[in-house]
Protein backbone atom coordinates (compact mmCIF):
# COMPACT_ATOMS: atom_id res chain seq x y z
CA UNK A 1 0.00 0.00 0.00
CA UNK A 2 1.45 3.32 -1.08
CA UNK A 3 1.86 6.24 1.29
CA UNK A 4 -1.46 8.14 1.10
CA UNK A 5 0.11 11.58 1.57
CA UNK A 6 2.72 10.98 -1.13
CA UNK A 7 0.05 9.59 -3.46
CA UNK A 8 -2.06 12.72 -2.96
CA UNK A 9 0.97 14.96 -3.69
CA UNK A 10 1.83 13.00 -6.86
CA UNK A 11 -1.78 13.19 -8.06
CA UNK A 12 -1.73 16.97 -7.44
CA UNK A 13 1.50 17.34 -9.42
CA UNK A 14 0.12 15.28 -12.31
CA UNK A 15 -3.04 17.42 -12.34
CA UNK A 16 -1.11 20.71 -12.07
CA UNK A 17 1.37 20.01 -14.88
CA UNK A 18 0.03 19.53 -18.41
CA UNK A 19 3.23 17.64 -19.26
CA UNK A 20 5.04 15.90 -16.41
CA UNK A 21 7.97 13.51 -16.57
CA UNK A 22 8.91 11.21 -13.71
CA UNK A 23 12.52 10.39 -14.45
CA UNK A 24 15.82 9.24 -13.00
CA UNK A 25 17.85 12.42 -12.65
CA UNK A 26 16.95 15.81 -14.04
CA UNK A 27 16.45 17.11 -17.59
CA UNK A 28 19.90 18.73 -17.39
CA UNK A 29 21.47 15.57 -15.97
CA UNK A 30 19.52 12.39 -16.71
CA UNK A 31 20.74 9.44 -14.65
CA UNK A 32 19.66 6.69 -17.04
CA UNK A 33 19.54 6.24 -20.78
CA UNK A 34 15.77 5.78 -20.90
CA UNK A 35 15.17 9.06 -19.07
CA UNK A 36 17.66 10.78 -21.38
CA UNK A 37 15.78 9.51 -24.45
CA UNK A 38 12.47 10.94 -23.22
CA UNK A 39 14.12 14.28 -22.36
CA UNK A 40 15.65 14.44 -25.85
CA UNK A 41 12.27 13.66 -27.42
CA UNK A 42 10.47 16.33 -25.38
CA UNK A 43 13.21 18.85 -26.14
CA UNK A 44 12.87 18.07 -29.86
CA UNK A 45 9.14 18.76 -29.51
CA UNK A 46 9.99 22.16 -27.95
CA UNK A 47 7.40 21.79 -25.20
CA UNK A 48 7.53 23.00 -21.65
CA UNK A 49 7.34 20.22 -19.10
CA UNK A 50 7.78 19.54 -15.42
CA UNK A 51 10.20 16.87 -14.25
CA UNK A 52 10.49 14.94 -11.02
CA UNK A 53 13.67 13.11 -10.08
CA UNK A 54 12.45 9.80 -8.67
CA UNK A 55 15.82 8.66 -7.33
CA UNK A 56 15.56 10.30 -3.87
CA UNK A 57 12.34 8.36 -3.20
CA UNK A 58 12.43 5.59 -5.80
CA UNK A 59 10.55 2.80 -4.01
CA UNK A 60 7.80 4.97 -2.46
CA UNK A 61 7.24 6.68 -5.84
CA UNK A 62 7.19 3.32 -7.61
CA UNK A 63 4.44 2.17 -5.20
CA UNK A 64 2.44 5.36 -5.77
CA UNK A 65 2.67 5.35 -9.56
CA UNK A 66 1.78 1.66 -9.63
CA UNK A 67 -1.44 2.49 -7.78
CA UNK A 68 -2.16 5.54 -9.95
CA UNK A 69 -1.36 4.12 -13.37
CA UNK A 70 -0.41 0.46 -12.95
CA UNK A 71 3.10 1.28 -14.23
CA UNK A 72 6.20 0.50 -12.16
CA UNK A 73 9.16 1.57 -14.25
CA UNK A 74 10.64 5.00 -14.90
CA UNK A 75 10.60 7.23 -16.84
CA UNK A 76 6.88 7.89 -17.00
CA UNK A 77 5.42 10.67 -19.12
CA UNK A 78 2.03 12.12 -18.21
CA UNK A 79 0.18 14.46 -20.57
CA UNK A 80 -3.00 16.16 -19.38
CA UNK A 81 -3.22 13.80 -16.42
CA UNK A 82 -2.86 10.60 -18.42
CA UNK A 83 0.13 8.28 -18.53
CA UNK A 84 1.48 7.96 -22.06
CA UNK A 85 4.24 5.52 -21.13
CA UNK A 86 7.98 5.15 -20.90
CA UNK A 87 10.84 5.74 -23.32
CA UNK A 88 9.93 3.15 -25.96
CA UNK A 89 6.28 4.20 -26.11
CA UNK A 90 7.16 7.92 -26.19
CA UNK A 91 9.58 7.31 -29.08
CA UNK A 92 7.00 5.23 -30.97
CA UNK A 93 4.45 8.00 -30.46
CA UNK A 94 6.98 10.55 -31.70
CA UNK A 95 7.67 8.50 -34.84
CA UNK A 96 3.95 8.09 -35.62
CA UNK A 97 3.05 11.72 -34.88
CA UNK A 98 0.81 10.73 -31.96
CA UNK A 99 3.05 12.51 -29.45
CA UNK A 100 2.79 15.83 -31.29
CA UNK A 101 -0.97 15.38 -31.41
CA UNK A 102 -1.16 14.58 -27.67
CA UNK A 103 1.00 17.61 -26.88
CA UNK A 104 -0.88 19.90 -29.26
CA UNK A 105 2.25 20.88 -31.20
CA UNK A 106 3.54 20.49 -34.73
CA UNK A 107 5.53 17.36 -35.51
CA UNK A 108 9.24 18.23 -35.83
CA UNK A 109 10.79 17.27 -39.15
CA UNK A 110 13.88 15.75 -37.55
CA UNK A 111 14.25 13.05 -34.94
CA UNK A 112 15.40 13.96 -31.42
CA UNK A 113 19.14 14.43 -31.11
CA UNK A 114 21.26 14.55 -27.99
CA UNK A 115 21.26 18.08 -26.65
CA UNK A 116 21.47 19.91 -23.37
CA UNK A 117 18.06 20.58 -21.89
CA UNK A 118 16.85 24.10 -21.18
CA UNK A 119 13.93 23.04 -19.03
CA UNK A 120 13.02 24.41 -15.63
CA UNK A 121 14.54 22.83 -12.52
CA UNK A 122 12.88 19.61 -11.41
CA UNK A 123 9.82 19.81 -9.20
CA UNK A 124 10.22 18.76 -5.60
CA UNK A 125 7.94 16.41 -3.68
CA UNK A 126 7.75 17.53 -0.12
Amino acid sequence: MADAELKKKVEELIAANPVLLFMKGTPDMPRCGFSMRVVQTLDAMDVEYGAIDVLPALQPLREVTTEISDWQTFPQLYVNGELLGGADIVEEMFDSGELAEALGVAQPEVAPAPAASTQAPPLQIE
